[in-house]
């Protein structure tokens, strides 16, 4: 222990007695930690982006249309499905009544265009629904209330819009009660979804949903509906989906042995691509902070070998008095070891302000609350461990070759 905690001081009294020298070295090892934790925290929000997005499709919900949503199959045959219809989801909601827990339709028309006043939007995203939305979602409004079923099955002219477009025609918060002409037709506003703010934020934060009735009055019944079936419960999903597939087969009169000409959509779909996702940006992540500590203990095995050579009397010394192969040896790895503490010091400092601010301006002008305001302990344990081992890795070579000086021939050094 007083052989460690010596090798501590003189290593402590190199590095003030070299201070630029030190500082310049230590940046290497800086830019690499920054790079470490910085590209950790972004990854972190990523995957919290991720889990968000794959939330708003439900673990226990089935899209049933005829797109494959991850793409698999050839898509020019899914292309030509002819569309799902308002009445073939009719058929299938009673087929399974005593199946599922809620069967709503969902359709769609992009780049529609919403006015109110001299404001105007002109890529909005229009969603026909039935009142049932709201609860299958498990979801609540922000202001107002939901459209109630009378309000869907006469067809209502009335709104529910998401966060986005709430901000954008009314950024003083007076939505509820307020007109606005989708297409040319008006609408009253009486509900504002709450702000989800994931990777598939136009599902809700830039869409506005009506009574389904009315979006067929306003599109035509052309639109291709999109069936989907809350199972009420994962353990239940299977069960849920062959009591669909079976549905959809017999309303789209698919002999046997014919192939499905739709697709039944889940989460667990999605989730297998974000982990490819997931793999890409982590791999990308991981090569550019390796690149980066490469250098930096580069620059520190460099000006360890320059600090070897520049303190060979020194050596001779200690090893004529006394000194072992193993305390020299412990002397210059302390060394290195210390440069990339002091490094990582300052650079989990710079990471925490950047985590910090960037997690403050995120919420405040985004509204995205997925990104930590602080590093977790697990990446600071990371950053330690990494530095150790930079440091050792970068220091035990020239620590070695001062071990090895032979004490006449470092005496003579000048």
């Amino acid at each position: 222990m007083m052989q460690f905690l010596e090798s501590i001081r003189l290593a402590v009294a190199a590095l003030i007695a070299n201070k630029m020298r030190g500082a310049l070295t230590t940046l290497g090892v800086v830019i690499g930690i920054f790079f470490v934790l910085l590209m950790g925290w972004l990854l972190t929000g990523l995957d919290n982006v991720l889990d968000e997005t794959l939330a708003t499709f439900g673990d226990d919900i089935l899209y049933v249309d005829k797109f494959n949503w991850a793409g698999e199959g050839d898509w020019f045959e899914n292309r030509n499905r002819k569309n799902i219809t308002f009445d073939q989801f009719e058929r299938v909601r009673q087929r399974l009544a005593s199946a599922a827990e809620y069967v709503i339709p969902t359709a769609r028309a992009n780049g529609a265009s919403v006015r109110h006043g001299d404001e105007e939007l002109t890529s909005a995203v229009i969603f026909g629904t039935t009142s049932q939305y709201i609860a299958m979602y498990g979801g609540n409004v922000k202001e107002g209330r939901f459209f109630s079923e009378i309000e869907e099955q006469s067809g209502g002219f009335v709104a529910v819009i998401g966060a986005n477009v709430a901000n954008s025609l009314f950024p003083k918060g007076d939505a509820i009660g307020r007109v606005v002409k989708i297409q040319g037709i008006p609408f009253t506003i009486i509900g504002v979804m709450p702000k989800r703010g994931s990777l598939l934020a136009d599902m809700v934060d830039d869409q506005l949903l009506i009574p389904i009735r009315r979006f067929f009055g306003l599109y035509g019944n052309g639109i291709r509906v999109v069936i989907n079936v809350k199972a009420g419960g994962v353990e239940h999903l299977e069960d849920v989906r062959y009591a669909t597939l079976g549905a959809m087969r017999e309303v789209r009169s698919i002999a046997p042995g014919q192939r499905d000409d739709f697709s039944i959509n889940t989460q667990e779909q999605f989730r297998k691509q974000s982990d490819q996702l997931r793999a890409i940006v982590w791999g990308v992540g991981l090569v550019m902070t390796g690149l980066s500590l490469l250098v930096g203990s580069i620059g520190i095995m460099n000006i360890m070998f320059v600090s070897v050579v520049e303190r060979t009397k020194e050596i001779g010394i200690r090893k004529a008095i006394g000194a072992t192969r193993s305390s020299v040896l412990q002397q210059f790895l302390v060394e290195a070891i210390l440069l990339c503490l002091i490094g990582t010091a300052i650079g989990v400092l710079l990471t925490s302000g950047v985590a910090y601010a960037g997690a403050y301006f995120a919420e405040k002008y985004w509204e995205i609350d997925v990104l930590d305001s602080t590093i977790s302990i697990s990446q600071l344990v990371l950053a330690v461990v990494v530095s150790l081992a930079v440091g050792v890795l970068a220091g035990i070579i020239p620590a070695f070759r001062a071990s090895r000086l032979d004490p006449v021939e470092a005496l003579r050094a000048e």
